[in-house]
C-alpha cells in the first residue's frame, strides 16, 4: 500500500480527506468516530484489496477539516457533508459503499436515509443502536471538559488514550494514531485536533427508526465484546429492515477498526462484492 493522497474539498465547511488506491475500480467512503480523524482508517487501508479506492473523510470539526461556526454537528449536518464528498468524487462513476465507525456509523445511517440515491450500500460499525440517560449524561460531560494541552509532542503522545481504552490494540498503532490526532496550538503547545462542540450531549439520531427506514442494502457490524452496540440491540435493528444484515466480529471490542482491521476489511469486501 502506498501513502494516501491528501485533498481538500472547498465549501462550507472546507473538508479534508485522504485517498488510497486512486485507480481502484470500486469506491468506498470511510467515516471515523467522534474525536478521531481519517488516519484511523490506515490499518484497514493496509488490509483491504488494492482494487478498492478508499476515501477517508475528516468529518467537520475533526482532523484537518474546518470547524463549524456556529456549531453544527448533527447527524444531518454530517450526512450532507458525505453527500457533498460523494457528488464531488464519484460524478459519472459507480456509486460508492459508505462505511462508518461509531459516530461515523450513525452519520452513515443518516446519510443512507437522507441520500439513498447516492450510495450502493451502507456499513455501520459498532454504533449505539439504543442510548440511555446515563450515556447521554456521559456525552454531555465530555463536551463540558476543558481543552487539555501538552508542552511537547512526546508528552501528548504518551498521554493519548482511546475511549473506551480496551482491546489490546498494538502500542505502535496507538502511537501512530496519536501523532496524526495532535496539532500545535498558537501558543506552541499540543492538543487533540477536534472541536469539543462536536459532542452533542446525545447521538442526535433515532437510530432504530432510521435503520428501519433505509432503502438501500445495509450491513451492521458488531464487535463481540462491545459495550456500545449490544447483541440484543443489534439483532433488533437487523430484524427491523429486510435490507439489513448483521455480522459479529469475534473477540473484538469497540475500536474494532484498529483491533481487527483485517477482519473488518473482509466484511466490507464481501458486502461490496455482493451488491
Amino acid at each position: 500500500m502506498t501513502a494516501p493522497h491528501s485533498h481538500l474539498l472547498e465549501g462550507s465547511p472546507r473538508l479534508h480527506y485522504l485517498e488510497w488506491n486512486p485507480a481502484g475500480r470500486r469506491t468506498i467512503v470511510l467515516l471515523h468516530g467522534n474525536s478521531a480523524n481519517a488516519w484511523w482508517w490506515e490499518p484497514l487501508a493496509r488490509a483491504i484489496a488494492p482494487d478498492y479506492r478508499l476515501l477517508a473523510l475528516d468529518q467537520r470539526g475533526h482532523g484537518d477539516s474546518e470547524w463549524a461556526r456556529p456549531a453544527a454537528y448533527s447527524p444531518t449536518d454530517y450526512a450532507d457533508d458525505i453527500a457533498r464528498l460523494v457528488a464531488h468524487m464519484t460524478a459519472n462513476a459507480e456509486k460508492p459503499v459508505v462505511v462508518g465507525h461509531s459516530m461515523g456509523g450513525l452519520n452513515v445511517l443518516a446519510f443512507a436515509r437522507r441520500h439513498p440515491e447516492s450510495a450502493r450500500g451502507a456499513v455501520a460499525i459498532d454504533v449505539a443502536v439504543t442510548s440511555s440517560r446515563g450515556r447521554d449524561r456521559y456525552l454531555r460531560r465530555l463536551k463540558a471538559l476543558p481543552v487539555v494541552t501538552y508542552p511537547d509532542l512526546a508528552t501528548a503522545k504518551a498521554r493519548f488514550r482511546l475511549m473506551p481504552n480496551e482491546g489490546g490494540i498494538p502500542v505502535e498503532v496507538v502511537h501512530e494514531i496519536a501523532e496524526k490526532s495532535l496539532a500545535r496550538t498558537e501558543e506552541g503547545r499540543w492538543t487533540l485536533k477536534f472541536d469539543r462542540e462536536s459532542f452533542l450531549g446525545g447521538d442526535g439520531l433515532a437510530v432504530l427508526e432510521t435503520i428501519k427506514e433505509i432503502r438501500i442494502p445495509t450491513m451492521l457490524v458488531r464487535a463481540e465484546h462491545s459495550r456500545i452496540m449490544t447483541a440484543e440491540a443489534a439483532e433488533q435493528a437487523r430484524a427491523s429492515n429486510p435490507k439489513a444484515r448483521l455480522v459479529t466480529i469475534a473477540d473484538a471490542h469497540h475500536h474494532v477498526i484498529l483491533e481487527k482491521p483485517d477482519a473488518v476489511a473482509r466484511v466490507i469486501e464481501e458486502f461490496a462484492a455482493s451488491l
